[in-house]
């Protein structure tokens, strides 16, 4: 038991460490006073949410909303998906349908419409004339007898040019299963799909020839190596070796910040062989648009470190060992670096919003569009992310103190898959605005054919969880996880699996 002389010598180390520590916490706060981060405003694309981040008044303030993205032609777009139901009694077959909207005007534009999923509606409702397609809060069959749905993942956003990935997954009740996988480039500003030559005029030619060489010597490889695969990869591999290179089959993507191309051998079957693979991305001198000076695609160091330059400053991001996570920092021209905030990797590109200053317009609108993507229902643990930073620097005005950095010359950087598109309903405003453009064949995978069996789908219901990434809804079968995996990583020269 302390005597009352140790109480009073307890009780002043105790004031004297609470002065300390005060002191301490103060001297941190005047450091980082006098030590601000550069003033800069710009957004930040990550894989699961893009970030508008501010040090104009002194500290870092950071929000994240799921949202994707574009600007082109000096305006700005956000690019989401809805569900095309055309489900009947008996048979579920949900479609996907991709929108522009533009911030300012709130006008939309279909700009990528499924045909599969409409020409097996069509068929089903030819084969079985008395049953008629399910009103929208109408359930069917909770295990219906055929099942198809079809997803559309956004890769990636090169200004009005969308790259995506589209699979078309069906199953029959006591019938074979199949899933096929394939990619392509839409062109916003039209809604067609964008070809090599649309894309790179003269320079098509060159990189389709490319393409093709690093189809048959991947091709080759696999062949001679199948023999000492497993069975998935076998299976793989033997799908390979019958495929054909497909020029209509590509993303956009980035090499050492500048354009490139990846070509992609779409996939057809009941196994891995569904799944399809990507090749190496090639570069090419240019495309047939001037890239809008507001967006930048990044530098890579030897480290695997990222870097964006700015107006009189520099945004890094550095991932963590899983790749999994990039941390993001700025720093000034005398090469001090402030931390920022935590972003879902990879980061794709930065937009800048104080060079030239955003407008007041702009500024409103994607303000607007930040907060209704709060209310699209994702998990606090990604879209708090950023208002937890911001709320850390506002209570804890001192950011830590600036640290000495070297910003080493860059090096290509890997291709990464981004964003998924998500869904549309959270994000029609009152009136008439979706116009529907005149209808194309974007080389769907069409018919009564299938794809990968799906566990038994329950009810009919086509409402997501609004995620980014997307989530599968009830309405839609749950994917089987096996199945979305490409099983190429031992073919494909130790690439990072996607």
């Amino acid at each position: 038991m302390l005597t009352p002389s140790r109480r009073a010598v307890h009780a002043s180390c105790a004031a004297a460490l609470l002065s300390i520590a005060a002191c301490g916490s103060g001297s941190r706060k005047s450091d980082a006073l006098r030590n601000p981060p550069p003033r800069a405003e710009f957004l930040v694309v990550g894989s699961d949410s893009t970030y508008w981040i501010s040090t104009m008044e002194g500290r870092a303030d950071v929000r994240g909303e799921p949202l994707v993205l574009a600007r082109y032609g000096g305006r700005w777009y956000e690019v989401y998906s809805a569900d095309d139901d055309r489900s009947f009694n008996d048979a579920l077959l949900v479609g996907q349908l991709l929108y522009r909207r533009d911030l300012v005007s709130g006008d939309s534009a279909l700009v990528f419409a499924d045909t599969a999923i409409p020409r097996m509606a069509a068929a089903y409702g030819r084969a079985h004339p008395d049953e008629k397609p399910l009103a929208p809060d109408e359930d069917g069959e909770p295990d219906p007898s055929q099942q198809a749905s079809a997803e559309l993942d956004i890769l990636d956003v090169y200004g009005p040019f969308v790259s995506y990935e589209y699979r078309l997954d069906v199953s029959t009740r006591g019938g074979n299963a199949w899933r096929s996988t394939r990619r392509g480039v839409v062109d916003l500003r039209s809604g067609k799909p964008a070809g090599l030559r649309e894309l790179l005029g003269a320079n098509a030619d060159r990189v389709l020839a490319a393409g093709r060489r690093q189809f048959e010597v991947m091709r080759d490889s696999v062949t001679r190596v199948a023999f000492s695969l497993g069975p998935d990869e076998r299976r793989a591999a033997a799908a390979l070796a019958q495929q054909r290179f497909d020029d209509h089959s590509f993303g956009l993507t980035t090499l050492a910040g500048h354009a490139a191309v990846a070509f992609h051998v779409p996939g057809r079957g009941d196994g891995p062989e569904g799944n399809g693979l990507e090749l190496e991305p090639l570069a090419v001198d240019s495309i047939m648009w001037a890239p809008d000076s507001v967006s930048a695609r990044a530098r890579t160091d030897s480290t695997g470190s990222e870097r964006w330059d700015g107006a009189g400053y520099h945004v890094i991001a550095r991932y963590d060992t899983s790749g999994v996570v990039a941390h993001l920092s700025i720093a000034d021209n005398a090469l001090r670096e402030w931390p920022l905030t935590s972003v879902g990797a990879p980061v794709h590109r930065v937009d800048w919003l104080d060079r030239p200053p955003v407008n007041a317009d702009d500024r409103k609108a994607l303000l607007r569009a930040f907060n209704a993507a709060s209310m699209y229902g994702e998990p606090p643990h990604v879209a708090m992310l950023g208002r937890w930073h911001l709320q850390f620097a506002r209570h804890d005005t001192a950011l830590p103190l600036p640290i000495p950095v070297s910003l080493p010359q860059g090096r290509p950087r890997q291709p990464a898959r981004i964003v998924r598109a998500h869904v549309a309903a959270a994000r029609e405003q009152h009136g008439t605005r979706v116009r529907r453009r005149d209808s194309f064949d974007d080389g769907q995978d069409g018919g009564d054919r299938g794809v990968q069996a799906q566990p038994g789908g329950g009810r009919h219901g086509v409402d997501r969880p609004r995620r980014f990434p997307r989530a599968n809804s009830s309405r839609r079968p749950a994917g089987h996880e096996s199945q979305r995996q490409l099983g190429w990583t031992d073919l494909d020269g130790g690439r990072r699996p996607r």
